[in-house]
């Protein structure tokens, strides 16, 4: 599942769930890649608990709350 969310710039961002590298203990993030602007790199922010509470995330947060996660992420490397 994935969710649209535009900043206060009013790029539009395409934000969804990962559980990083299957088998691996690493905490899941949220992705975010600019639909307005193809040529921003895609970003990420790391959450607490696992896959499902990332994908509940994406669901049941409300648009500012996806601003403020888009606002605390880093360019992925």
């Amino acid at each position: 599942m994935s969710r649209t969310v535009v900043d206060e710039d009013l790029l539009e961002w395409e934000v969804y769930p990962s559980g990083g590298k299957f088998g691996l203990p690493e905490r899941p993030y949220l992705v975010f890649t600019c639909r307005s602007d193809p040529s921003r790199r895609p970003r990420q922010v790391v959450l607490e608990g696992d896959e499902a509470d990332a994908e509940a995330a994406v669901e049941r947060a409300s648009d500012e709350e996806l601003r403020t996660l888009l606002r605390r992420s880093e360019p992925i490397p």
